[in-house]
């Protein structure tokens, strides 16, 4: 976990007005020059850059990484994100969140996981600086009948974030965001449950934001990124606040009953009135996808009448 200090924040902030000493910096805080000259190696560790001159230090330019005190500033939620944890690199954020005991709205990112973890427990490569690997906590307190309803709310509020940015994208059920027909980002929801209500709810989301047609050369036929479907850069700490406020906007509205995730998705739904065929447990079904059912589920139109299908883990392709 990192997390900067007082001093690192007011050197910082001292270095980006003007050049200043080791000296006077030593002054200020009270601690050897040595002690300031380790401060600023840490912080350009953290992919700050610095001039270093006769005169002192300046802050050149600040770092890509997503600490706290690069996000924050940004934040316009009441409550998701204000306990937000960073790190450098993590096995899994949906892990570090369902293995402590933390506030509602915890954030937890990391710049690259080791373990990150898709559908079927399948990896979610993460390459550093490139995209956005990150987890919630959330405690909604509803029946688990509604999971699904529920769970719908990430992938609507990460499509509007993307066409906020001027692309277009669909949703392909339960939880991927596809562009042009190849994915771009995927969303795990995992749950605890007490009773007949869920208790507690981890929200892992992977985003594909700077990655090159090169960093994806081994997934590139079925996956993409925003940099390359708007072929110019997307700012990750503008893109991240803005989806933090589509999430927390998104659960208000779905917490006080003012959402229909169903008919939202259906909006903006990947295959919808198109002919799919789907694989589930080695059985192939061919039909008509036409929405989604009451429950979240979807809908599949056969020759002899029509499905519903509730798992995440079914296989869909489109004929």
């Amino acid at each position: 976990m990192i997390k900067l200090d007082n001093i690192d924040l007011k050197i910082l902030e001292l270095t980006e007005k003007e050049t200043i000493s080791g000296e006077k910096l030593s002054s200020i805080f009270n601690i050897s020059r040595t002690a300031v000259w380790k401060r600023i190696k840490k912080l350009e560790k953290l992919g700050y850059e610095f001039l270093h001159t006769s005169e002192g230090y300046k802050l050149k330019k600040k770092t890509p990484y997503l600490l706290e005190n690069e996000i924050k500033p940004f934040l316009e939620t009441k409550f998701i994100g204000k306990n937000y944890i960073f790190f450098e690199e993590i096995d899994s954020t949906n892990n570090y969140l369902k293995n402590n005991e933390f506030e509602e709205g915890t954030v937890v990112i990391a710049e690259a996981q080791t373990a990150g973890k898709g559908r079927k427990g399948r990896k979610w490569i993460s390459i550093k600086e490139k995209g956005l690997y990150f987890s919630i906590l959330l405690k909604p307190k509803i029946p688990v009948s509604d999971i699904l309803k529920f769970s719908l709310i990430f992938p609507l509020a990460l499509h509007k974030t993307i066409l906020d940015f001027g692309i277009q994208a669909k949703i392909k059920w339960p939880n991927d965001i596809y562009i042009n027909g190849k994915k771009t980002a995927g969303i795990l929801t995992e749950t605890d449950i007490e009773g007949n209500e869920i208790s507690k709810a981890v929200i892992g989301i992977g985003i594909n934001i700077s990655h090159t047609q090169k960093d994806l050369h081994e997934i590139k036929d079925i996956a993409t990124s925003l940099l390359i479907e708007k072929k110019e850069k997307i700012d990750r700490k503008d893109f991240f606040a803005e989806l933090l406020k589509n999430i927390e906007k998104n659960y208000f509205s779905y917490i006080e009953g003012k959402l229909n995730t169903i008919k939202e998705i259906e909006k903006n739904m990947l295959w919808i009135n198109e002919k799919v065929s789907l694989i589930d447990d080695q059985n192939k079904i061919e039909g008509t996808l036409l929405g989604l059912n009451e429950f979240g589920g979807l809908k599949i139109k056969t020759k002899n009448k029509t499905i519903d299908f509730y798992t995440g883990d079914l296989t869909i392709r489109r004929i």
